[in-house]
């Protein structure tokens, strides 16, 4: 069997760059897509992937960007995607009395409406390959909602429903599309909260700590197989168990 092909989205974050290196380390090939990433030297820690590692700019908030990506790389190369993983996503605090335009629009953009930008225009692709798998990365936020983050988690609640949706639609051209909702995460986009997470979250965690990126890696790996066709619509929840403790 050929390798399945893989784009990434938000490749060079924390998660994203745990995902790609699951996904290579698991037979995947990978096309590496990111607004801050132009080559595989900008992905630190990956595997020697021996030609199965391609790194591409793509801009979730450009259609033209996603169309070029598709056809240029992702199709021109290995012929077909057989897996998406929308994880690109952006977190802005925002209050919800006091909101800027520019602010809601970007987070939106990016977390929200790049998903359903990637879904067409991959799934388009994947119709056309005979199936595949979508993975939504989410969050908890987007579950039970969170203090000073009425945006991103109203993007992300959007993004759960966008799955669901496409779940429906897509199911009899054999395309199973699912959610990761991670809780608060070990990575770089959690820096500028982390002292108010460490003092008011990570004690109401019952795992007592935070998650770490390769752990959500392993349940998009999960998501992504091909082995579980009938797995479609699912939120796989992962958050120590904050949202029900």
């Amino acid at each position: 069997m050929k390798r399945r092909v893989a784009v990434v989205t938000g490749a060079a974050g924390g998660i994203g760059i745990a995902i790609v290196r699951k996904l290579l380390d698991n037979g995947f090939a990978v096309v590496a897509t990111d607004l801050d990433i132009s080559a595989p030297d900008q992905l630190p820690g990956l595997p020697h992937a021996q030609g199965q590692l391609c790194v591409a700019r793509m801009d979730v908030t450009e259609s033209k960007s996603i169309r070029e990506v598709c056809e240029n790389e992702v199709l021109a190369r290995f012929g077909r995607v057989d897996v998406l993983i929308n994880n690109a996503g952006i977190f802005r605090r925002t209050s919800a009395l006091a909101i800027d335009d520019g602010v809601m629009h970007q987070i939106l953009a990016v977390n929200l409406m790049g998903v359903l930008r990637c879904t067409s225009i991959f799934g388009c692709a994947m119709v056309r390959g005979g199936g595949g798998r979508i993975v939504n990365v989410a969050s908890t936020a987007g579950v039970s909602g969170a203090a000073l983050a009425s945006v991103y988690a109203a993007s992300k609640a959007g993004v759960i429903a966008a799955a669901q949706s496409a779940s429906r639609e897509l199911a009899h051209c054999k395309i199973a599309v699912n959610v990761v909702a991670p809780g608060f995460c070990d990575t770089p986009m959690l820096n500028p909260e982390r002292a108010l997470v460490d003092k008011f979250t990570v004690p109401r965690i019952p795992a007592g700590r935070l998650g770490e990126p390769e752990e959500v890696a392993e349940a998009v790996l999960f998501l992504a197989n091909f082995s579980s066709p009938y797995l479609t619509g699912c939120v796989l929840t992962l958050d120590g168990g904050l949202t029900v403790g």
